[in-house]
């Protein structure tokens, strides 16, 4: 016994290492099942499971079905469609439910087509980037151009050429016979230059026209031809056109007629079929599951590449080409918007009468959605599902500025009759608002640009014109007034003179005072107009009478000053006569005066 004893310790502590080395491996393979099991678990940026989504996107829908018209939702991951449906009514009054056939606007996210059509082309060595656009244009074009810098692609990809803002009676029309020629249609609607290339950027639907126009002058096609054959077909998307009135695709002209735009009270928009007269920004509309594939071919899963010939074309249209000022954040790749929601992505917007949409991606994870509505300015999808699906924006700066201040949009019409409008809507922000925004750019603790959205800075504006611009409306409205009472005393007297011949009988030129009172009331009536139809996007035609009447009223105002100076030498009027006259025409000199000065004029 006493000489087994030594074997039997070596076979117990033998037992002991190989009990050891299992319980390791146990331990080693228990924690390991979770995290491999958890990398096997697909999701979405926010952390949903992608076996989840359709539930999760069905659950949204319902929960916010009375802010719903109709809404199609298409969600893909590494090339395949894991959803595809659509919710709601394309037709609430008549209930028609809208389907995955259902045609939507694409608005503003054609300008994606623009971006690719120019990026195949500059892969074929017909465009450059960083070339001067007035090389591919014909001589002389451009009319209008405040500085000599080169404008290049990547300026109208980066909406910093620094064009000022068409306004929307200009983008919009709604006679599809109208001549839709792109390049006399630029030619003619040129605006004006208002600040230095890339120092400012201001979303201009001008310059990405230019960009299509361009693909045609070096294609040698049409652009929506171009677009067909390059992109849509290779892509098979069947059910979508970018031509400007639809007339190459009757059918889907019919099936987007079967669909109403609304407002997001879900009130009814009349005369929601519109075009866009720079076509390649705005003009693509079509299914979801179309836009799903074109979003597909953006994250190929492998070294396929439909749309380019060489893989490295499409990593360099999906590269960072602009970046905030003085920041390392990305702002735009090659005209696709760059956003951090839970992970970077790359996105584009849409609106357009009656209709919003939105397409984003994560070219990582090779994960992106589509939203596509028939509401103007939507919300609740647009953003709501958006931030659910890929989670909240991150960004956050450090304003040392000791406060906020007074911001105008840079995208802005400086030479057009809404100029007005738009200058109203100067916004204030405070130090903690600075704060939370996307880039703020300050030197010596005075901010000189703020960015909240990729596509357009914002630029301070000073107390002191601010003050003044109020100011100046004061005597305006003075004016308006007393051209009112003016008129309203006026008929008062005449009456009570025509019925108990009670005070002054009408003098000679009374009538001309009647007339540019009477007008100054007419002109109050037609800037309310003018401006209640803004928000409904008149084509420019149809108002061309109310700003031709504004003109009217300026050589009225004239006439009157004239008549007015010849008159009062000949005629002997009493002292308070005359001064009733000469008020008369100091407010048909103010109202000429804020009528030329804010181009309230054809």
């Amino acid at each position: 016994m006493q000489k087994n004893r030594p074997k039997d310790r070596s076979f117990h502590t033998v037992n002991k290492v190989i009990a050891c080395v299992l319980s390791l491996v146990f331990v080693l393979i228990a924690c390991a099942v979770p995290v491999y099991a958890e990398e096997q678990v697909q999701t979405t940026p926010s952390r949903i499971p992608l076996i989840e989504l359709e539930e999760t996107i069905d659950s949204y829908v319902e929960s916010y079905e009375k802010y719903t018209a109709a809404v199609s939702v298409v969600a893909v991951k590494d090339g395949e469609f894991i959803v595809n449906k659509a919710y709601g009514f394309a037709d609430i009054e008549n209930q028609r439910k809208a389907d995955t056939s259902t045609v939507f606007e694409w608005a503003s996210i054609s300008k994606l087509l623009v971006y690719t059509s120019l990026m195949q082309l500059v892969e074929q060595g017909k465009l450059d980037l960083d070339t001067d656009i007035r090389e591919y244009l014909p001589d002389g074009f451009f009319k209008k151009l405040k500085y000599d810098e080169p404008i290049t692609l990547l300026n109208l990809m980066h909406h910093n050429a620094g064009w000022e803002d068409q306004t929307a009676t200009e983008v919009y029309y709604y006679d599809e016979n109208e001549d839709y020629d792109l390049g006399e249609t630029l030619r003619k609607n040129e605006p004006k230059q208002i600040y230095k290339p890339n120092s400012v950027v201001g979303y201009s639907n001008y310059g990405v026209g230019l960009g299509g126009y361009i693909v045609e002058l070096v294609s040698g096609q049409p652009y929506y031809e171009y677009v067909n054959q390059h992109i849509f077909e290779p892509l098979h998307m069947n059910d979508t056109t970018v031509h400007p009135t639809g007339q190459d695709r009757p059918d889907l002209v019919q099936r987007r007629n079967e669909v109403e735009g609304y407002t997001k009270n879900l009130e009814l928009i009349p005369d929601n079929r519109v075009y866009v007269t720079f076509y390649p920004t705005g003009a693509a509309m079509g299914i979801a599951e179309d836009l799903g594939k074109f979003l597909a071919a953006l994250m190929p899963v492998d070294d396929s590449h439909v749309l380019f010939a060489k893989r490295d074309t499409l990593d360099e249209m999906l590269s960072t080409s602009l970046y905030y000022d003085e920041t390392s954040i990305p702002r735009f790749a090659h005209g696709f918007a760059e956003m951090e929601y839970s992970v970077p992505t790359l996105l584009h917007e849409g609106n357009l009468k009656g209709f919003s949409s939105k397409v984003v991606f994560d070219p990582e994870s090779k994960f992106g959605m589509v939203v596509m509505t028939n509401i103007a300015f939507e919300e609740v999808y647009y953003y709501g599902l958006i931030s659910k699906i890929f989670g909240n924006s991150t960004y956050v700066n450090s304003v040392t500025s000791e406060g906020g201040g007074y911001f105008q949009s840079a995208r802005r019409p400086a030479s057009r009759f809404t100029d007005l409008f738009r200058l109203l809507d100067i916004s204030r922000f405070s130090k903690a608002e600075l704060s939370s925004l996307y880039n703020v750019v300050e030197h010596n603790g005075v901010v000189e640009k703020i960015s909240y959205t990729p596509y357009m800075d914002y630029l301070p504006v000073s107390s002191l014109k601010v003050n003044m611009i109020t100011i100046s409306l004061i005597p305006v409205a003075l004016a308006f007034i007393f051209s009112l009472v003016t008129l309203i005393s006026y008929l008062i007297r005449m009456l009570l003179y025509t019925l108990k011949k009670r005070g002054n009988p009408p003098a000679h030129f009374d009538k001309y005072y009647l007339a540019i009172n009477f007008a100054g009331g007419l002109l109050l009536l037609n800037l309310f107009i003018i401006f209640t139809r803004l928000p409904s996007y008149p084509a420019y035609s149809s108002i061309r009478i109310n700003l031709g009447f504004n003109l009217l009223y300026v050589v009225l105002a004239v006439a009157y000053l004239g008549l007015l100076i010849y008159k009062l030498q000949k005629s002997s009027y009493g002292k308070k006569q005359k001064m009733m006259y000469f008020m008369s025409g100091i407010s048909a000199t103010i109202l000429a005066v804020f009528i030329m000065g804010w181009n309230l004029y054809v």
